[in-house]
């Protein structure tokens, strides 16, 4: 057996990050040398030279096992923190048995694969945020990447966010980069769905690079063909984003930074009916919480307390008094 197949089979067997190859080195040099110590020694001793070697090797497997699961638990770069997740939330896979399930609050670090049982929306550490479909699997590569293996992926980052470094979304199709975007990204199968939502995406592939902008489309399947089309930025493929959209605080805040909110949210564009509309949304505060509520619902909510209006058509939203004639719409 070699070098190569005899650490192949120490991975396999442990299912821990292999030692260094300097550690096996010293390890396989110690064993060597015991066990020329044991055929040259005289038959009486032998058998307790073995039993010492088997025992020596016996602690140096436990010690490193124990000294890897503590280093892991605290190991890596935070990508993101869990903001909320449907039951039964997010589960961080370790290694053959070790599995646990993530709270509200917890730290998705890098080198660590999940998998989201229920549909989960995470905090980005540099801005922005990240929204997991059900039965999605991925993994965290470093502070600012993450590789999406099966399922689907929603990214927020507004303009401005992740200024330290782009954000990066990783597939076998290539790797897809925020420029002050939202986009959802979807695999299955070994093919590769994007969708740009708003700004653009900057997509690296092993043949180049190319900018996907807003309201595109791109599919790449397993063999690596390409097709583009237009979409629409709102309706029901987006619906299940806007279901896990982050909760936006009122309190004392001008009506319009919440009609900004839910056009965003929404993918709508925002249609102010005149500029006594323009600037009434600056002058109306807003009192209460609506935290949990999803954004049509939101909507209901903030504006049937006010001497606002609205309409909702599938690409706007459309803010009047109430002197004009409208007709609200949840």
């Amino acid at each position: 057996m070699n070098d190569a197949e005899e650490e192949r089979l120490l991975r396999a067997n442990l299912q821990v990050s292999a030692l260094s190859p300097e550690a096996l080195a010293r390890i396989r040099q110690a064993a060597e040398s015991e066990w020329r110590a044991r055929v040259e020694a005289p038959p009486r001793r032998r058998g307790m030279r073995l039993a010492a070697v088997a025992s020596v090797a016996v602690l140096a497997v436990a010690g490193a096992w124990g000294f890897l699961g503590s280093w892991n638990a605290d190991a890596g770069e935070t990508l993101a923190r869990v903001a909320r997740s449907d039951a039964p939330g997010v589960l961080e896979q370790h290694s053959l048995w070790r599995e646990k399930r993530l709270d509200v609050g917890s730290d998705l670090k890098s080198g660590r694969h999940f998998e989201a049982q229920g549909a989960t929306l995470l905090s980005l550490r540099g801005g922005g945020n990240l929204r997991i479909a059900h039965g999605s699997r991925f993994e965290v590569l470093s502070a600012n990447s993450v590789r999406l293996e099966s399922g689907e992926m929603y990214v927020d980052i507004p303009p401005g966010a992740h200024r330290d470094a782009s954000f990066v979304a990783i597939t076998d199709a290539g790797e897809f980069r925020h420029v002050g975007t939202q986009f959802d990204i979807a695999v299955n199968n070994g093919a590769t769905r994007l969708r740009v939502r708003e700004g653009s995406v900057r997509w690296h592939a092993s043949d180049g690079d190319s900018t996907v902008g807003a309201g595109s489309e791109v599919e790449i399947d397993a063999l690596r063909h390409v097709a583009r089309r237009m979409i629409e930025t709102s309706g029901a493929p987006w619906s299940w984003t806007e279901s896990l959209a982050p909760d936006i605080e009122i309190e004392n805040r001008p009506v319009g930074d919440f009609l900004d909110w839910f056009a965003r949210e929404t993918g709508r564009r925002l249609d102010l009916a005149d500029d006594a509309t323009k600037r009434r949304i600056t002058t109306i505060r807003m009192h209460g919480d609506i935290h949990g509520l999803e954004p049509s619902q939101a909507l209901v909510a903030v504006l049937g307390s006010t001497s606002l209006r609205f309409q909702v058509s599938a690409d706007a939203i459309r803010v009047s008094f109430a002197g004009e004639s409208t007709t609200p719409s949840p």
